[in-house]
């Protein structure tokens, strides 16, 4: 028998609630609901690079990154990981392994990578139920404009600061370089500056003088136009557990993880998505005294019935219907 059941607040909790594609019968997908919010269909990305060689050993020849939407930094830095996958692959597919690509792909700000439906059914690793973000510690840092006869010229696409060590990527070479950064060279008027903001579009030089450690036949043949400068991003406490539980899922749909450790790391981002939340407090508090701003807010009880707004309550009857008080009603009581 089907019936119609009023859900309340009351019997809320005694169900768990599903989603069902009628082209899918069978296949139910949880709905999870906390005080952040709802979770539903929130799914990690698709990576196929772990199944890359199953596309290599058939034939497949031809591979293409779907960047519509995406930024510079997305498309770069994915094109050049499956482009050194394949050759490595064809070099030598008996040794080939996925796990030096994940790395360079973890680089790239994500939701958690999954399989999906690649080797049949979804699984619930597939989704993420915390939380659905893009997180990675590293950002998009910048990118390489121009070549000069003693210099790079880089556009800034995040904050830097004092102490930052940015990784420039060239397209062709597995060799990155590293720099640690100590002050800004304005390209176009020259100014040094101890910080870069990307909001105004700022153009850096780089000189070569900066790379005393590297071959400048080998700067000026791989560093071009177009290159892909990131750099190590700070995170919060729950950003960090996040990418230790979606590496753990990613590991159990490869057949390597262990569902206790990744029980454990949903608990310790649950805790730490908790203590964000009690982080939070609004510039004044809601209710109590300390809780009115003294302006005559309508419906507010303190100010409308405090003893200490009487006089306040005075001036603002004078007012024009929907003008309120510029100043707190404590403070024109004490003048």
């Amino acid at each position: 028998t089907v019936k119609e059941l009023k859900l309340t607040e009351e019997n809320l909790e005694m169900f768990d609630f599903f989603l069902e594609e009628d082209m899918r019968p069978g296949e139910l997908m949880e709905i999870q609901e906390d005080e952040r919010g709802s979770y539903i269909l929130n799914s990690r990305d698709l990576c196929i690079m772990p199944k890359l060689e199953d596309y290599l050993k058939i034939g497949v020849d031809s591979l293409k990154v779907e960047g519509r939407g995406k930024s510079p930094y997305y498309a770069g830095l994915v094109a050049r990981a499956y482009r050194m996958a394949i050759d490595d692959w064809y070099k030598d597919p008996e040794n080939w392994s996925a796990e030096e690509y994940m790395k360079e792909l973890s680089t790239i700000p994500n939701r958690g990578y999954t399989l999906a439906f690649h080797d049949g059914r979804l699984t619930n690793y597939a989704h993420g139920y915390d939380s659905n973000t893009n997180v990675s510690d590293w950002e998009f840092a910048g990118q390489i404009v121009e070549v000069e006869d003693n210099a790079f010229i880089m556009t800034v696409k995040n904050r830097m600061l004092p102490g930052d060590v940015i990784e420039i990527v060239p397209p062709r070479s597995r060799q990155t370089i590293f720099i640690r950064m100590y002050e800004f060279i304005d390209a176009k008027t020259g100014k040094v500056g101890e910080a870069v903001h990307a909001n105004t579009h700022p153009l850096i030089r780089l000189p070569f003088s900066l790379f005393e450690q590297e071959d400048p036949e080998f700067l000026k043949r791989e560093i071009v136009p177009m290159t892909i400068v990131r750099k190590e991003k700070a995170l919060s406490e729950d950003e960090w557990q996040r990418l230790k539980l979606d590496q753990e899922g990613h590991k159990i749909e490869m057949g390597k993880g262990n569902e206790e450790r990744y029980d454990a790391k949903r608990d310790a981002l649950q805790t730490a998505l908790d203590d964000r939340q009690k982080e939070r407090s609004f510039r004044t508090p809601r209710v109590g005294t300390k809780g009115c701003c003294g302006r005559g807010c309508n419906g507010c009880l303190i100010f409308w019935h405090d003893e200490s707004y009487a006089k306040a309550r005075e001036i603002l009857a004078k007012r024009k219907q929907g003008e309120m008080l510029e100043k707190d009603g404590k403070t024109i009581a004490a003048e």
